[in-house]
């Protein structure tokens, strides 16, 4: 399956271990040691791409803490991936405006590729190495590139519909059991945004530690 990540041009388009809880609130590694290095694009959407890794992981962790129920650990993994998805889309229409169409495309492939490259290597671990996982990621990211693509994004904030697509998608991997009944209402109205907080922070650090951005406008 070929990486063919939809975007909308006119508008502002490890190891997995779930017995080990992350500390709260989230610590990313978002920032360069060496600042004074020069960094290219590609550096910042490769160490992005680890960023959104550690967002998507806790995001599937915190469902557990606030005592939503997994039956199995293809659930969990599901929810990495559909919030992966999401903080993809996310960063490409947040780097709208702020670079040009080459590189926008540039930016978002490397980050694509870099998401796949840890959903593969994580699930390795869980499910084994004799399978490609990273295949079926793709095809899904492509899936939901095409649908978030149709959603309003005004500034830096996801709009109802893309949040709501999050939600749903969620929803339809941890099912609709008594438990897990609420779980739309948890990723749209805290996990998602608290998702982004995150990913905005972490693109400001990263982007502004940065030497050379090519194009990329450094946050004040």
């Amino acid at each position: 399956m070929a990486l063919q990540v939809a975007r909308r041009v006119d508008t502002p388009t490890t190891n997995v271990s779930f017995d080990l809880p992350l500390p709260c609130p989230m610590r990313t590694r978002d920032k360069w040691r060496n600042s004074s290095r020069s960094r290219t694009l590609e550096d910042n959407a490769t160490a992005l791409a680890y960023v959104c890794w550690q967002i998507a992981l806790d995001r599937a962790k915190n469902l557990h803490r606030e005592d939503f129920d997994y039956s199995a650990d293809e659930q969990r993994t599901d929810v990495i991936a559909e919030y992966l998805c999401f903080l993809v889309h996310a960063c490409d229409r947040l780097v709208h405006g702020r670079i040009d169409e080459t590189a926008r495309g540039k930016f978002v492939g490397t980050l694509a590729h870099g998401v796949a490259r840890h959903y593969q290597r994580n699930l390795e671990d869980v499910f084994g190495r004799e399978r490609d996982y990273r295949s079926s990621f793709v095809e899904r990211l492509n899936q939901r590139s095409a649908e978030y693509a149709a959603c309003s994004f005004s500034g830096t904030e996801p709009g109802f519909s893309m949040l709501r697509g999050l939600g749903r998608h969620v929803q339809d991997v941890m099912g609709e059991g008594q438990t897990n009944r609420w779980v739309i209402d948890q990723v749209m109205e805290l996990d998602a945004p608290e998702a982004m907080l995150e990913l905005k922070k972490s693109m400001d650090n990263l982007f502004g530690t940065a030497d050379a951005l090519h194009g990329f406008d450094a946050p004040d």
